[in-house]
């Protein structure tokens, strides 16, 4: 494994840690809202109903690149 490798693993899993907290800060705040009693198609749900699936999809699209890299460098 190269140095770069390395540098692209960390990276990869630096980003992971911080998107990973994005994601479970917009799920909390689903949350919220359900517990105030917002309406699943007010705006305000809906918009966090979004970011939510944004940072979801984000981490889900780097997680697989990341284990893939992982695979590659017969990290498994």
């Amino acid at each position: 494994m190269t140095n770069k490798d390395k540098r692209l693993l960390v990276k990869q899993a630096t980003k992971l840690t911080t998107l990973g907290v994005i994601v479970e800060k917009e799920r909390s705040n689903l949350k919220k809202l359900v517990g105030q009693g917002v309406s699943y198609d007010d705006p305000k749900m809906l918009q966090a109903y979004g970011r939510f699936v944004n940072a979801d999809k984000e981490w889900k699209r780097l997680e697989a690149e990341h284990l893939q890299l992982r695979k590659k460098l017969g990290m498994e």
